[in-house]
């Protein structure tokens, strides 16, 4: 799937699964560039997005509908494919179809929810909690080694909270997790979100100059959403970026 041998890895997709259409036309252009460049490329979507700050915001299609989707990526484009999980009983229900399992930073100290997508997955990506130093992701790497030995567990930094309403990315955790993680990922979309209003919004703009970062700061992938079309995204589509600009920043890689 991917190691640090590896150049870089590229976890991208649309923020919650969308139309057959535009699923396929994100998963295959992103797959077509980082094929080209020899860079690993897995599919992201959500099926159910169960921590929205409001209830009148989207969910996603639910865990049912989203199976059906989720196979015509895989079957069609044969990509790898990520999404998250909230509740333990997901966890085996999606293992037929998903490749990697993410935990939501969240719920990113939830003991029982860790060690359930670890024996399941032999590929788990945990998001790092928000209000959590970088040194304290220790300790959820190790729930999961511990429950499989054999689990290739990465961690994906999305921030830490910066007074009441927004993030901000502290660059200097990234070599600290490389100490006892299989990869440190800089998620660069969920990073730039900011809450208020009934609605959590976010910064485009500064999502593409974290892209630009990564690299600096010693990365070993980013996860970034995109779309055709952002503003007509079913769910966060203040912090997008357009599929058009992500491939032209992959090919720069």
């Amino acid at each position: 799937m991917f190691s640090k041998s590896d150049k870089s890895l590229v976890i991208a997709g649309p923020c919650v699964l969308d139309s057959t259409e535009v699923n396929l036309q994100i998963a295959n252009t992103i797959k077509a560039i980082c094929q080209e460049l020899k860079l690993s490329y897995i599919f992201k979507a959500s099926f159910d997005k169960a921590n929205r700050l409001s209830m009148s915001s989207p969910r996603g299609m639910g865990l049912e509908s989203a199976k059906e989707r989720f196979l015509e990526v895989k079957s069609t484009l044969f990509v790898p494919i990520t999404t998250d999980v909230h509740d333990i009983h997901q966890v085996s229900a999606i293992r037929e179809f998903i490749d990697v399992i993410q935990i939501p930073a969240f719920l990113s100290r939830q003991t029982d929810l860790i060690v359930e997508a670890a024996r399941h997955f032999n590929w788990l990506n945990i998001k790092k909690g928000q209000w959590m130093a970088a040194e304290g992701m220790q300790h959820a790497v190790e729930k999961a080694k511990e429950a499989n030995p054999h689990c290739q567990v990465w961690v994906t930094e999305r921030g830490s909270q910066f007074g009441n309403d927004r993030l901000i990315v502290d660059f200097r955790g990234v070599e600290v997790m490389q100490g006892f993680a299989d990869a440190v990922i800089l998620d660069c979309t969920h990073s730039t979100q900011m809450t208020g209003m009934g609605k959590t919004g976010g910064d485009r703009e500064l999502a593409k100059r974290y892209a630009r970062a990564a690299g600096i700061f010693g990365y070993d992938g980013v996860f970034i959403e995109a779309h055709p079309r952002p503003e007509e995204a079913i769910s966060d589509s203040d912090s997008q970026v357009e599929i058009d600009w992500l491939t032209s920043w992959i090919d720069s890689l």
